[in-house]
């Protein structure tokens, strides 16, 4: 089917497709604001080296993905938990560390109901592996690398989640797409042919002609009538010949 027999099948079904789009979005809007109010808090951990020598390109991959692994761990949450007054367990699975070993950086983020809790439990974490890793390495001779806050988290400007406005976008398209599909599959089971392709290949003929669907305005009818071109739906119209001029013949 071509692809304006396609649009035809749209704007004769328009009225059930914008049904399906207010229908999803205003589900999806209801949907979403109902859910919990949610703030992300972001702490960054500065990691750099003392002796240059030491630092490749692979060094820094390994070594902040594995800080990222340390900073996800349930121990680590657990002394999260234990460092900002919480009860056991109350942090797990809610630390998240992001590494960018081409900023030399890793961040730590945590989600909360509270904006200024998600700050604090950020900062919490950060300061809780800074310690961590100093007390690792204080015993070393050659301490090879550098490990402060680079940026302590703050209080989120506004919440993550739920964010109704976009969920009522998504549920929108959603609906207009699924809503073009029913237009197009709903005209397929009427099993009715929509252009001259189609009933060719239905009874494998050839289609020498075909009746518009759409005749024009009258004022085309008329243009084209005073001008001795044929009319869609209608009989070609012809110049009458002017009379001979008297004597002669």
């Amino acid at each position: 089917m071509e692809l304006a027999a396609y649009a035809r099948i749209v704007l004769d079904r328009w009225r059930t497709i914008v049904a399906l789009v207010v229908i999803a979005g205003v589900v999806a809007y209801g949907t979403s604001a109902q859910g919990p109010v949610t703030y992300r808090a972001t702490a960054s951990l500065s990691v750099t080296p003392s002796i240059v020598e030491y630092w490749t390109g692979q060094a820094v991959e390994r070594l902040l993905n594995n800080y990222a692994l340390q900073i996800r761990s349930r121990p680590f949450a657990a002394t999260v938990a234990r460092d900002a007054g919480l009860a056991a367990g109350a942090v797990d699975g809610r630390l998240r560390a992001v590494a960018a070993p081409s900023e030399f950086r890793v961040s730590i983020e945590i989600d909360d109901a509270s904006a200024s809790e998600a700050a604090r439990l950020a900062n919490v974490a950060g300061a809780a592996f800074v310690a961590k890793i100093r007390s690792e390495i204080a015993g070393k001779e050659r301490q090879d690398i550098r490990l402060e806050i680079l940026e302590p988290a703050t209080d989120p400007d506004g919440p993550i989640s739920p964010r109704p406005g976009r969920a009522a976008a998504g549920g929108a398209l959603a609906g207009a797409i699924i809503g073009a599909a029913y237009a197009a599959l709903a005209t397929v089971w009427e099993g009715r042919l929509h252009t001259s392709s189609e009933a060719s290949r239905a009874w494998g003929v050839p289609v020498i002609g075909s009746i518009p669907a759409h005749l024009p305005t009258p004022g085309v009818r008329a243009a084209k009538a005073m001008i001795g071109q044929p009319m869609e739906g209608g009989p070609a119209t012809t110049s009458r010949p002017s009379p001979a001029p008297a004597g002669e013949g």
